[in-house]
């Protein structure tokens, strides 16, 4: 199911994703151009950055910043502004969309 707070434009979700509330009753925003692949879960008062990508089956609970990739449970970012990284969600503010 898809409970977003809000959705960018030109987003393309994938099949079997859920992104949904918390147990605080917030859901996530979504930015332009975001692309969430099959299976992933988005979930809570997160925000996933502009011409970002969730990778496969990723869990995604933290903000993710513009122009990354994410994948993994928890997600981690491996791609930022086009270069390899392995950077953790932890310390990423949320991106005001």
């Amino acid at each position: 199911g898809i409970s977003a707070h809000s959705i960018g434009k030109n987003c393309w979700i994938n099949q079997h994703v859920v992104i949904g509330y918390s147990d605080t009753g917030k859901a996530p925003t979504l930015g332009d151009n975001v692309r969430i692949a099959m299976g992933a879960k988005v979930f809570g008062e997160i925000s996933i950055g502009d011409n970002s990508i969730v990778g496969a089956n990723a869990v995604v609970a933290k903000n993710v910043p513009p122009n990354c990739t994410v994948v993994g449970v928890p997600a981690r970012i491996i791609k930022r502004e086009g270069k390899r990284v392995d950077e953790s969600l932890e310390a990423h503010p949320p991106t005001v969309i």
